[in-house]
């Protein structure tokens, strides 16, 4: 009976630390698999925003890959405009560079630059001499600018430029 008592207290003992050890298993696997979790969602989360930041950063240079590189025509001779302000002769000089992303619309300008030059012409002489020192004035020269050149180039049926820069600007 002696030996029983002491199986029974040796099987208690015995049985005391694997539950005690099955707990402790059970909270380091909870622990890792919570760790686990966090570190994916963390990786999900910061990992899907950059990719999706990095297609947005890319998108822009394949749309603009796909338009091709920028070319460019300077206007040349710069355009000189007279204007009469209170009995004083002041002038108007500016040097125009067109913007396209193909050779094609800045080939139709050089063929129809008489009109364009005509029509620039015309259009600048009819301008407010004090409108053009404000940098709004300005902005807006160059607005009318684009849209007197893309007008001949519709004309012709020839496809239109982007832009036009004022790589020299002279009032005086």
């Amino acid at each position: 009976m002696a030996a029983e008592e002491q199986d029974n207290d040796s099987s208690s003992e015995g049985e005391a630390p694997p539950a005690g050890k099955k707990k402790l298993i059970i909270i380091i696997v909870v622990a890792l698999i919570a760790v686990g979790i966090s570190v994916a969602a963390t990786l999900f989360f910061l990992g899907g925003g950059e990719d999706d930041a990095e297609e947005s950063t890319t998108q822009p240079e394949t749309k603009e890959a796909a338009k091709g590189p920028a070319v460019y025509l300077e206007m040349n001779p710069p355009f000189q405009v007279g204007y009469d302000i209170g009995g004083r002769q002041r002038f108007m000089q500016v040097f125009i560079t067109a913007q396209a992303r193909s050779q094609e619309p800045l080939t139709a300008m050089e063929f129809h630059m008489p009109v364009i030059r005509s029509r620039l012409l015309g259009a600048f002489s009819g301008l407010d001499f004090a409108d053009l020192q404000t940098e709004e004035g300005k902005v807006a020269l160059r607005e009318k600018t684009l849209n007197v050149i893309n007008e001949v180039l519709e004309q012709e049926k020839a496809p239109k430029i982007e832009q036009v820069f004022f790589t020299n600007f002279v009032l005086q």
